[in-house]
């Protein structure tokens, strides 16, 4: 103990301690830390150090013709968060939105879009419903063998290149985006769509390359990858026994391009947890074929379910999916008729715009809180809780710092300016700074590849809170000596 404080040339420590069971107790220097708290107040919350990395987030991945449903919420929240964190960590993130523009159903749509708005070319035709524009479209399906002869011809048409096939799946894909565009704009979150359509071209060289390194292989008339090192029996198959392609082909080009044409360092899946063997053997493959090498880094990010209080796959009383617009504006209009109840002295334009911070950012904090990996009941009445660990609570928690300050009236650039510094007396304070202390620290384990846990920030932030709360009760700002120190 005696050559740790002597050792301590940069007077960090206060005292060191021999303890019962083998543990040293080390105190830290209150000197020491009033200064690293002063560096915080000089130059802010600054990220960990890190080596900067091209870095490729896949998240949200929607399917064309199709509502976005509460399943999309975990992909969609956990996603742009990380690329947040990544960012504010000084890497160069780019966010994709593998959407599903592609692939066999198309041809079901195309022909019932040309059947029942033959004009389409001429007049965008009024889809305001794509979820009952694509039952109606399967409905007539499966139902009439001259309409899915129809369907799988319009595959081909489309597949080909044909003008008018193209031009009605770019109308479906277009509506779609004006549907998808609802939601992001909503969780103010920014994507670059790069569909799997946008990989068609490079499927053929990518399958023809790995064929001739020995990775694609025949079996049973279908092109197959048993990836070196894989526990799963199931192949990937680049190619179908037909001669079309699939799921896997369009991953395995969508890799090669993100690592060869994008010059990725770093790629993150960020999907359901039941896609992690596809993305185990896809990744194996990516390495097997030397994509991938060890300068780069291939993470899956997986989360779990979104249920219903009961615990079930969250649906609505009819048994449909939840769409995610109407969940997003359900939890802003309660928290409209919560601020009303309690009568909050806000004009009307103000209430609105406070409802929906607060309710979409409950929605966020309720997905991200918890461990990714596991399933959550998703609770209105939990998530929009003034009180506990809620993003409601947060909220509150900076507006009460915010207040304190505008009530001050301190000009913080004069105070620093005057020569003022930090001086941690009080044991609230000085388990405050610890806390404040503690930022890189958590920002560094939430964006570690090994965890990508947005969940370790979110229980630092609620525990920061907890500790401010302490500090207030013994440590008056307003009218106290320290006020404007």
């Amino acid at each position: 103990c005696t050559a740790m404080l002597t050792a301590d040339s940069d007077s960090i420590l206060a005292d060191v301690q021999v303890a019962g069971g083998g543990f040293i107790n080390i105190s830290l220097s209150r000197q020491w830390l009033s200064d690293r708290v002063m560096q915080v107040v000089l130059y802010g919350a600054l990220p960990p150090l890190a080596q900067k990395k091209r870095v490729i987030v896949d998240f949200s991945s929607p399917n064309v013709a199709k509502e976005m449903h509460v399943g999309h919420l975990r992909s969609t929240i956990i996603g742009d968060t990380l690329c947040r964190l990544l960012t504010f960590c000084g890497h160069e993130v780019q966010r994709v939105n593998h959407v599903g523009d592609w692939g066999t159903q198309f041809g079901m749509l195309i022909a019932h879009l040309k059947a029942v708005f033959p004009d389409f070319g001429s007049r965008p035709p009024p889809i305001n419903d794509l979820q009952q524009f694509y039952r109606e479209a399967k409905g007539v399906f499966d139902s009439d063998e001259a309409f899915k002869k129809t369907a799988h011809e319009e595959v081909v048409r489309l597949q080909s290149g044909d003008g008018a096939s193209r031009a009605a799946w770019q109308q479906i894909c277009q509506v779609s985006r004006t549907e998808f565009e609802k939601v992001y704009s909503r969780l103010n979150v920014e994507l670059e769509e790069i569909g799997e359509s946008f990989y068609n071209e490079y499927i053929p060289p990518v399958i023809a390359h790995l064929t001739e390194i020995g990775i694609a292989t025949e079996s049973g008339g279908a092109k197959v990858i048993f990836p070196p090192g894989s526990k799963h029996e199931q192949p990937l198959i680049v190619t179908k026994s037909d001669g079309g392609f699939s799921y896997d082909s369009t991953d395995m080009a969508a890799v090669w391009y993100r690592l060869l044409e994008r010059k990725a360092d770093w790629l993150v899946y960020v999907t359901d947890a039941g896609q992690a063997p596809h993305f185990e053997l896809v990744f194996l493959a990516a390495k097997a074929a030397g994509w991938a090498t060890e300068a780069h880094t291939l993470t899956h990010c997986p989360f779990g379910l979104v249920c219903g209080e009961d615990g079930k796959k969250f649906k609505t009383r009819s048994g449909d999916v939840v769409r995610l617009v109407d969940l997003l504006d359900e939890a802003v209009t309660r928290m409209l008729a919560e601020m009303r109840n309690r009568e909050v002295d806000m004009s009307e334009e103000e209430l609105v715009r406070t409802a929906k911070v607060l309710g979409y950012g409950a929605v966020k904090y309720a997905d991200l809180k918890g461990n990714r990996v596991s399933d959550y009941r998703f609770s209105f009445d939990r998530m929009l809780d003034p009180k506990g660990n809620t993003a409601v609570y947060l909220l509150y928690a900076g507006a009460r710092i915010e207040s304190i300050h505008r009530k001050a009236g301190v000009d913080l650039d004069a105070l620093i300016a005057s020569g003022a510094t930090v001086d941690l007396a009080h044991e609230a304070e000085l388990n405050l700074g610890r806390m404040l202390l503690r930022f890189q620290e958590v920002i560094e384990q939430a964006v570690s590849p090994d965890s990508l846990l947005p969940s370790v920030l979110c229980e630092y932030v609620y525990n920061l809170c907890e500790t401010l709360n302490k500090f207030y009760q013994p440590c008056k700002v307003i009218g106290s000596a320290e006020q404007n120190s």
